[in-house]
């Protein structure tokens, strides 16, 4: 059976499709500006994978619910809530999509693990050797720091970052670059070294748009890894688990 996995972020809506028959595909779109009929849904997936039907379910887990109203009603999809993501000790209000990136996490490299996701904000996320959470931090990730900078400030300008870049900047723009960028890098590596002072060598994940720029900076460390689509492939996999139909 083939599925759709939807995660309806901050600033964009990440898809995957899963099948037997094929390798996953993923992709990202910003949010549509109105509501989608089946058909125009349709059309914008096809163009992704010629498989893609109506009747294909979608699998979704959302931090902005009321963007879930722009799907069509007519399109078999289930709406994964905290309660469905098999991680103990979680409190009430911890993000769907931390917590489901986080199991999936475990669920490939085993308890513990820690789980960075570099997106809007960033957050920290560790599970301890019985698969709980284990607590966890939220900070503002690249893009919200670059953008309060150039908003609070008179002569800062707006500045866009595709590479690490020098440490010791030599212009405005390079020298607002490494301050986020190395400052960010310092703070994870700060909550990193703690952890594996508990659990040494165990696997730290990086996923979100920034997880393989932040990463780079921190090769030092060892067991890091990245996996860009850790979050679709959480939804995908519980999706999977349920025996019940789509809501």
């Amino acid at each position: 059976m083939s599925r759709l996995a939807l995660a309806i972020g901050n600033s964009r809506w990440h898809w995957g499709y899963f099948s037997r028959d094929s390798a996953p595909r993923f992709w990202d779109a910003i949010a549509p500006s109105q509501p989608l009929s089946c058909a125009e849904l349709a059309a914008l997936l096809r163009a992704q994978h010629p498989e893609i039907s109506v009747e294909t379910p979608i699998a979704i887990a959302s931090v902005v619910p009321q963007q879930l109203t722009l799907l069509p009603a007519g399109w078999p999809q289930r709406q994964l809530q905290l309660s469905d993501v098999p991680l103990a000790n979680c409190y009430p209000t911890l993000g769907l999509d931390r917590a489901i990136a986080l199991y999936e996490a475990g669920y490939q490299a085993g308890w513990p693990v820690l789980l960075i996701d570099c997106g809007t904000a960033i957050t920290v996320n560790a599970a301890d050797d019985l698969g709980q959470f284990a607590g966890g931090a939220i900070l503002p990730g690249v893009a919200l720091q670059l953008r309060s900078l150039t908003q609070g400030t008179a002569a800062l300008p707006r500045v866009a970052i595709s590479a690490e870049g020098d440490r010791w900047a030599m212009n405005t723009s390079d020298a607002i670059a490494s301050g986020v960028i190395h400052g960010l890098a310092g703070a994870l590596r700060g909550f990193i070294e703690d952890w594996r002072s508990h659990h040494p060598q165990r696997p730290v994940y990086f996923t979100g748009g920034d997880g393989t720029l932040l990463a780079r900076i921190l090769t030092d460390l060892p067991n890091c890894r990245v996996e860009p689509h850790l979050l679709l492939q959480g939804i995908n996999r519980l999706a999977q688990a349920m025996t019940t139909a789509p809501d």
